[in-house]
């Protein structure tokens, strides 16, 4: 696949072949009738695919962990939910797979018909009976592969970027964010409001979306730790001086705001400003203007400003502690980065940014993390996300004396004492009036039923006992998530396995990662 490239946003030529991308993707096809079949496949390798057949349930969750993109489904006789067809259409749909249903008659077929086929999870329902069904489906198939391969692309294109700038990360939250950064860029003169908890990175993002802003990248980045500005000072600080102002002041000061003239103004904890302040940065983002101390006359600024911080600016501002015309001007684009709990996935791939960035001033020169090592950093729920995973990696790499890979005898004393705790057996979320059934515990009569009343409406050639249990699986997992409040870490302890398996299991039945 052609790809270009405009400024820092990556496109793909819409008008180039799907099949010159750099692997080759599978559609999945459920078909039962060899001459329709034959064209089907026809159609596939036209479009550049490579036709897959399957034949069971049980087969789908295999094939779909190679490049697949889409299914091709025959409905056959499609007369309720709970046919083999419905059951296919669900599991390929649960697999990721954008479903292109067909059938002969289906333009004859009653609308409820033909809707219980979307409601299961196909995207179209097609008439395999009429003479422009093969052009038809080449036609939708072919935009399916293409758009599927501009993501693929597009997200290869963002890890690439993320990692210019220092953010490490494969999972879907983190994604999600940096995605929402390179929406924000191009809005030079707009504000942005970056919300998350300590240590996920915000002045990284700050860094990442002036770089990325076409018009700002090129002018000065100037950052300000808004709860470290003396009190006294701050306006001083802030929007300068002139010589006299007040005892001290022997000579003029632009001010910070003035020296990022032309860039970034990146205040960071902004929840720390006090109410005056409040209301001159206010008139700074509405007029472009600023008044220096000592001086009665204001100068025009031309700047964007990002604005991070940690704290429940909405609750502040009920409090009256935070301006609420303030916040509408910051808030005016947003981007939230999620905390290290809800990304089981980026563990990994972090600690090995940490390995290379402190390798040369440690003793030891590993290159590697043993699995325990791994998994025992997966149980810490991380209140200083990112920044006290570094300091952990950090502390076992100064006192690592061999070059073996990090093991759970590298890590501190404390991180051992916290995983000696005894895990808790249930958890109460804040919205629930009563607490999650761990998975070790009995099952409830109501489950035992459910489970029993799955298996004897099931037919032995349609499901077997893996379909069951990784049905069952997958129930237990999104109700896990549901009364967490999409909590992967409190998800985790409840179901009784570690953030990172939960993650695993978010992968194998493609539920969302960023919940």
């Amino acid at each position: 696949m052609r790809r270009f490239t405009v400024g820092h946003q990556h496109i793909c030529n819409h008008d180039t072949v799907v099949g010159a991308a750099d692997f080759q993707w599978k559609v999945v096809l459920w078909e039962s009738q060899s001459d329709r079949l034959r064209l089907i496949e026809r159609v596939v390798t036209e479009c550049g695919a490579h036709p897959c057949c399957v034949e069971q349930l049980v087969d789908i969750e295999q094939v779909a962990r190679s490049p697949c993109c889409a299914a091709v489904v025959a409905l056959g006789k499609y007369q309720t939910d709970d046919t083999l067809a419905s059951k296919a259409v669900s599991c390929m749909k649960q697999a990721g797979l954008t479903v292109l249903a067909h059938e002969r008659g289906t333009r004859s077929w009653p609308v409820g018909i033909r809707c219980r086929a979307l409601l299961a999870g196909a995207s179209c329902v097609l008439d395999s009976e009429e003479d422009g069904f093969g052009p038809e489906l080449q036609r939708i198939l072919t935009s399916v592969l293409r758009q599927k391969t501009c993501e693929t692309v597009e997200k290869e294109h963002n890890h690439a970027l993320m990692k210019t700038f220092g953010i490490e990360g494969e999972s879907h939250a983190i994604e999600d964010a940096f995605r929402q950064a390179l929406r924000v860029v191009s809005f030079s003169d707009l504000a942005v409001l970056i919300t998350g908890e300590s240590g996920t990175g915000k002045e990284l993002m700050a860094h990442a979306i002036h770089q990325l802003d076409p018009k700002r990248r090129t002018g000065p980045f100037v950052a300000i730790n808004c709860g470290a500005l003396s009190p006294g000072l701050i306006e001083s600080e802030l929007f300068g001086h002139s010589r006299g102002a007040f005892t001290g002041a022997d000579r003029d000061r632009k001010g910070l705001i003035r020296a990022a003239d032309g860039g970034v103004l990146f205040l960071d904890e902004i929840g720390e400003l006090g109410s005056d302040v409040q209301v001159k940065l206010l008139r700074v983002l509405q007029d472009r203007r600023i008044m220096t101390v000592g001086t009665d006359h204001d100068v025009g600024v031309d700047l964007r400003v990002i604005a991070a911080t940690n704290r429940n600016l909405e609750l502040m501002m009920q409090r009256g502690q935070f301006r609420e015309d303030l916040f509408h001007r910051l808030n005016t684009l947003s981007v939230h980065l999620p905390p290290l709990r809800e990304r089981a996935a980026d563990l990994e791939p972090l600690i090995g940014n940490f390995l290379t960035k402190y390798r040369s001033a440690a003793r030891s020169r590993t290159t590697s993390i043993d699995r325990d090592f791994l998994e025992a950093l997966a149980q810490l729920d991380f209140p200083g996300n990112v920044r006290q995973l570094e300091n952990i990696v950090r502390r076992a790499l100064v006192n690592k004396v061999d070059d073996t890979p990090l093991s759970l005898s590298d890590l501190s004393p404390e991180i051992w004492r916290q995983l000696c705790q005894p895990r808790p057996a249930s958890i109460e979320p804040p919205s629930l009036n009563s607490p999650m059934t761990p998975a070790h515990a009995d099952l409830p009569p109501s489950l035992s039923d459910c489970v029993a009343s799955l298996w004897t409406q099931s037919s032995p050639q349609e499901w077997n006992l893996a379909c069951v249990v990784g049905h069952c699986e997958r129930m237990l997992i999104e109700e896990a998530l549901k009364c967490a409040q999409g909590n992967h870490s409190l998800a985790a302890r409840a179901l009784g396995i570690t953030p990172r398996t939960l993650y695993n299991k978010l992968k194998k039945h493609h539920l969302a990662q960023g919940t």
